[in-house]
């Protein structure tokens, strides 16, 4: 059988995949994989690694939602959390997606390392194939660490043997030191491997790699092949000493000695030294069918959600550059004919606003503050809104924003709610211009209904391309409708390349700053480690927002003609100080940030660590619940009102819609039930978890622990 190499996904030039049909083949016929290069059996197990359709979804709309960076529009839900009270209990959703990966991803690798083992029976023959099979080992563990640390238990020791030892009904590993342990002496192995020369015939996996076969391209465009296998195999070795460590960290508390061993035997092997150090995968391009090009549900993230007020507080707070960036602006900018048309006719309006309070059933007019003031403080472009469902149905003066958009509305004088034949019978009624006459603003204005409305967008929408090419699929800003981007820009998805982070150098970094701020030996000072973590993830950012055409970072024009309506809109607000003289840029404002940020500076040191990643993680949420619940960092804060904001870096404590009842965050998963022959060793696992201390009364109480999470015992 030979295999046929092809182009996809628009990958110009790169062999990066292997027959479709020979792969389906090889993936349901092990009985063929002898006679094929090992190299594909690779690249067709890492393709489009970490970032499946569903995935996206996962990532956006529920681990970002729980690491609230993102709440729904029309108002955060409970059932994102866990209500104790009512048993009512979640987790992430992309631990899912890390089982469903492990017994994927983890399947091919193993089918792969058994294809060198028993296959190749020249002992020289397999010697050339000894670093692929040391890589295909590190992703193994990769994925099936991941799946221990959140449910506490996988089939593994047994896992993949039903032809090699006929095993059809394996048992399940609990999760323990010594499974950890084994883990470890694995990864270590094969770190082992490629510490050692290469053998001078192996085999180079090169462009067959998706992970470290290429380098980033700085623009626009596909990545280039890293043509050097020296250092495609020593940035493997990197990798798996620094997500070694991470595992050790992760662990720490559970086995200190193993953490001690781990510590110095990476930092002697080699860590993550730059930038270009870290893993990242290289997703097939726009000419793959795959969600990141080909969004229905994934485009949500851009049309039906907002950035939540913490998190959009806390850039301000730190006055960091990375807001616009992360957020689109609101509609409460100077460039918004409905806001100046409300400035200078209704003026008062953006001052009072009257409220009624549902338990004296009185109105009274407030003050709002500053959060209207488009024309003194442009940043008034960039806000957020609750991730609280307390306050789901709440907007208004010394409140939070509840939703996306608040309406003002503007009454005829003789308006008399509720009499609804007589209002029709008003006439058309002017206003008067009290601020600045202009030929769109006359002195007079003359108002057809009885009355008017404008429904204005005050908290920011996430910045979407970074996980969806163009922000979805169609132009648009229907909610209902599937892969409209939100207005984000026109739609094109050609010659944009996407990568998903795997384990990367600031999250290292960030790593690194932790453990050396609270005592460990690292080589270097915390806050060298955090300024080098800071300063790397700033460049990425600004890197992926021009790479995946982020409108602010990317696009002079603010407005788009779209063609089929006729109309023309708004896609990219015109901001004072952001991009009204250009398209935005953090480049040049890099140096001063981490300076302004040093980890001296900081009153909260690990505070400080923990909120810079809490900023990296946003396209990565899910990275956040690690964090949590090593670090105890954000903390979790009840915030009734803006006023009761605290400065620094805070979870908000979440409430139900319509009571006082807490709401609290999953600290673990539950094993996902097994195939029907196979559920008296699912059964039997189930039992021994609910033996193990805080793991929870009742199996779906995720609010318990993993033996290993004692952060707050």
């Amino acid at each position: 059988m030979k295999i046929t190499k092809y182009l996809i996904g628009g990958l110009a030039a790169l062999a990066l995949v292997g027959c479709k049909d020979k792969m389906r083949e090889l993936n349901s016929n092990p009985n063929t994989i002898g006679e094929t290069d090992p190299r594909y059996m690779f690249l067709d197990g890492t393709a489009n690694l970490d970032n499946t359709r569903g995935s996206i979804e996962n990532a956006t709309q529920n681990d970002g939602v729980k690491m609230q960076y993102f709440v729904y529009y029309s108002g955060a839900s409970a059932g994102q959390y866990c209500n104790p009270v009512s048993s009512s209990y979640t987790s992430p959703a992309t631990i899912d997606n890390y089982y469903s990966w492990l017994y994927g991803v983890g399947y091919k690798m193993t089918l792969l390392q058994d294809y060198i083992d028993h296959n190749i029976t020249d002992a020289a023959q397999q010697q050339r194939y000894q670093d692929l099979r040391a890589i295909a080992g590190i992703m193994k563990v990769y994925e099936a660490f991941r799946v221990f640390q959140n449910y506490g238990a996988a089939v593994y020791s047994q896992a993949f043997k039903a032809i090699t030892e006929g095993i059809t009904r394996p048992k399940y590993d609990l999760f323990s030191n010594e499974v950890y342990e084994s883990l470890d002496d694995e990864l270590a192995g094969y770190i082992a491997v490629l510490e050692a020369p290469a053998n001078e015939t192996t085999v180079e996996l090169g462009v067959y790699d998706p992970i470290y076969g290429y380098t980033v391209n700085p623009d626009e465009g596909a990545p280039n092949a890293l043509g050097n296998y020296e250092q495609q195999r020593a940035k493997w070795k990197k990798f798996a000493n620094s997500y070694r460590l991470y595992m050790a960290w992760i662990m720490k508390a559970a086995d200190a000695a193993r953490f001690n061993q781990v510590l110095t035997a990476t930092k002697a092997s080699g860590w993550f030294e730059s930038a270009a150090d870290g893993a990242f995968a290289y997703l097939n391009g726009s000419q793959d069918n795959s969600g990141i090009y080909n969004s229905d549900g994934s485009s949500n993230i851009s049309l039906n959600y907002s950035v939540t007020d913490n998190f959009i507080s806390y850039l301000k707070y730190l006055d960091d550059p990375r807001l616009p960036l992360l957020a689109r602006a609101n509609d409460l900018h100077a460039a918004n004919t409905e806001m100046q048309w409300m400035a200078n006719y209704f003026p008062d309006s953006l001052q009072m606003h009257w409220v009624y309070d549902s338990e004296t059933k009185s109105w009274s007019q407030k003050n709002w503050g500053d959060v209207l003031d488009f024309q003194s403080d442009p940043m008034m472009a960039y806000q957020g809104q609750s991730p609280s469902p307390k306050d789901y149905d709440k907007s208004g003066p010394e409140m939070f924003w509840g939703q996306r958009t608040f309406t003002f509305r503007f009454y005829h004088p003789n308006y008399k709610p509720g009499d609804t034949e007589g209002n029709k019978t008003l006439g058309p009624w002017t206003v008067n211009n009290v601020g600045t006459i202009s030929e769109n603003y006359p002195a007079t204005w003359t108002v057809y209904n009885p009355d008017t409305s404008f429904t204005i967008s005050v908290a920011c929408r996430p910045q979407g391309r970074y996980f969806i090419a163009s922000g979805g699929k169609v132009f648009g800003d229907n909610a209902g409708a599937s892969g409209n981007n939100g207005y984000d820009g026109p739609v094109s998805n050609s010659n944009k390349f996407y990568r998903q982070p795997l384990y990367t150098y600031p999250e290292f970094c960030f790593m690194m700053a932790y453990l050396t701020q609270n005592g460990e030996t690292t080589g270097q000072s915390a806050d060298t480690w955090y300024a080098d973590g800071v300063t790397a993830a700033m460049e990425e950012l600004q890197g992926d927002a021009i790479r995946y055409g982020v409108q602010v970072a990317t696009n002079t024009a603010y407005t788009y003609y779209n063609e089929s309506t006729g109309q023309t809109i708004t896609i990219n607000p015109k901001v004072a100080g952001i991009n009204d003289n250009g398209v935005y840029s953090i480049t040049d404002k890099i140096s001063a940030y981490v300076s302004a940020q040093a980890l001296a500076n900081a009153a909260d040191k690990n505070e400080a660590i923990v909120g810079q990643m809490w900023i990296y993680a946003y396209k990565q949420p899910i990275k956040m619940w690690d964090w949590w619940r090593i670090t105890g960092y954000p903390k979790i804060v009840p915030v009734a009102t803006p006023a009761d904001r605290p400065n620094g870096l805070y979870w908000v404590r979440p409430y139900t819609e319509t009571s006082e009842e807490a709401l609290e965050w999953p600290r673990r998963g539950n094993l996902p039930s097994a195939e029907a022959a196979n559920n008296d060793n699912w059964n039997a696992i189930r039992d021994e978890l609910l033996k193990q201390p805080n793991y929870g009364a009742t199996y779906n109480q995720t609010t318990g622990r993993i033996f290993w999470d004692k952060q707050g015992l």
